[in-house]
């Protein structure tokens, strides 16, 4: 299966980069690659024509905050870290073990999808080891942040006949929305996911306190 090995592959890429460089050097990095997978994506896409306002804005919530890491980090503003962390460790874990794209996608798409969870995912274990710190504040607005993204998402899809956070429909691809009951079910289950998915990095984060 391509996904599992392109997967591990980039699993693997990550944890010798957090054990072998300096928070540092890896933040350039991180920053580096943020730049040109945002930038490729957009540049590819309107060159061939295939951009589509229903499929490729940034508002799905990896790539959503794939994008707040890199103004983040532009602006050297930490205030949105918590928020970004808890996104960003299951949702990079999520991207790695699920695939939302399928044979009639384009290879500028597979290349977007596996680098956005690639660099949130880099983003997150970056601040574990520099030992981030996240409190219960910070959770409990992260869950409120998320929420009232959400709404919007919700209201967008909505409006513009758009599946952004897979609110109308499942996504397409192998990935754990197959094994799942229809709508509205499917999404309930993947809400609860994403809630314990915050828990658990919150737990992890904590730790670094002790």
């Amino acid at each position: 299966d391509n996904h599992l090995f392109v997967s591990i592959s980039l699993s693997l890429v990550i944890f010798f980069l957090v054990k072998l460089f300096k928070t540092n050097n890896l933040i350039s990095l991180l920053k580096i690659s943020l730049i040109y997978n945002i930038t490729s994506f957009y540049f590819i896409l309107n060159l061939n024509g295939i951009f589509n306002l229903k499929f490729h804005l940034p508002l799905h919530l990896c790539y959503l905050t794939e994008l707040l890491i890199l103004i983040s980090l532009v602006l050297k503003s930490n205030r949105l870290y918590p928020f970004l962390i808890l996104n960003s460790f299951g949702g990079g874990i999520t991207g790695f073990t699920n695939l939302n794209l399928d044979i009639n996608s384009y290879l500028i798409e597979f290349h977007h999808f596996y680098l956005s969870h690639f660099n949130i995912l880099f983003f997150s274990l970056i601040m574990f080891k520099g030992r981030y710190i996240l409190n219960k504040i910070e959770l409990i607005k992260a869950f409120i942040i998320n929420s009232t993204v959400f709404a919007v998402i919700i209201l967008f899809n909505s409006i513009f006949d758009t599946n952004y956070w897979f609110t109308h429909y499942k996504p397409v691809g192998k990935n754990l929305t197959l094994y799942l009951p229809e709508w509205p079910y499917y999404l309930i289950i993947l809400i609860g996911i994403g809630v314990a998915s915050y828990v658990i990095t919150f737990k992890l984060f904590n730790k670094n306190n002790n």
